[in-house]
């Protein structure tokens, strides 16, 4: 006999479950263009700023005006879409292969996605702002012939896929002492930090950048506990009502701070 011992046994889905996964699946997957817009609002008005600064900013700002949501039935919010079953588009990695399906996506054998005109206008005015900026075009530039690096065995996707989804974070930091715990070890280090040390200036940006980062993160959970608050207002269900009140109750506290209870991590993990 081994050293633990397992009881199994079937829970039952609830009906708000299968609500859930219906709504997920009611409707063809759609492209949306928010992301694509407002980073690239940010670059614009940052392009005298080091990178490091630029890419902070681009995220507060994303996380400050990207459009959110709650859905019925939803228990842990959060959403990077409208859409139950929507994505943004990241013209900094690249985007003349989306550009080209555009009145193909939605009729395409496989994953077909539905896009608006209006997102379509949006994603072609950010994406003229990224030609030969972009991750894609630096990839494909160090594979040509004349350097070092010249070789027929990757794609660009090589190198931009790696940096976007092949990412282990740590949870477990923000589950105990949230981002206002974070916010305070880079604003320690930032004060205890040297002008006369030779890479200061480096260090210092990396930190600010973290400060701003932590911010947005909190700033965007509490534009979700606002929202929960308000459709809560509105509410004439009882029950959801007080799940309303509860997920504003969350989000106010996580991923602010750290979480104390099943509920609070789940949310917390999600928004992370």
């Amino acid at each position: 006999m081994g050293l633990y011992q397992y009881e199994i046994r079937d829970i039952k889905k609830t009906d708000r479950i299968d609500r859930l996964v219906s709504n997920l699946f009611a409707k063809m997957p759609e492209i949306e263009s928010a992301r694509a817009r407002l980073i690239t609002e940010s670059y614009r008005e940052t392009e005298n700023e080091p990178m490091i600064m630029r890419r902070a900013r681009a995220f507060a700002h994303i996380l400050e005006n990207i459009p959110i949501i709650i859905r019925d039935d939803e228990l842990v919010v959060g959403s990077s879409t409208i859409a139950p079953r929507g994505c943004q588009t990241y013209p900094e990695f690249s985007y003349e292969w989306l550009e080209a399906e555009f009145d193909t996506v939605a009729t395409r054998s496989a994953d077909p996605f539905y896009i608006s005109e209006e997102a379509k206008r949006e994603i072609r005015e950010a994406d003229r702002y990224w030609k030969g900026k972009t991750t894609s075009e630096l990839a494909t530039a160090y594979m040509e012939p004349e350097t070092p690096m010249a070789h027929n065995m990757f794609t660009p996707g090589n190198y931009f896929y790696n940096g976007v989804g092949h990412v282990t974070v740590q949870y477990e930091k923000v589950l105990a002492i949230g981002y206002e715990g974070i916010r305070a070890q880079a604003q320690e280090l930032l004060a205890k930090s040297d002008i006369g040390d030779g890479d200061y200036a480096r260090k210092a940006r990396f930190l600010q950048a973290v400060i701003i980062s932590c911010d947005a993160v909190i700033n965007y959970a509490n534009r979700y506990a606002a929202l929960a608050k308000e459709m809560a207002g509105r509410c004439s269900d009882s029950a959801r009502r007080a799940e309303l009140l509860k997920i504003s109750e969350n989000c106010s506290k996580v991923p602010a701070k750290g979480a104390e209870s099943f509920y609070e991590a789940c949310q917390s993990f999600w928004f992370v």
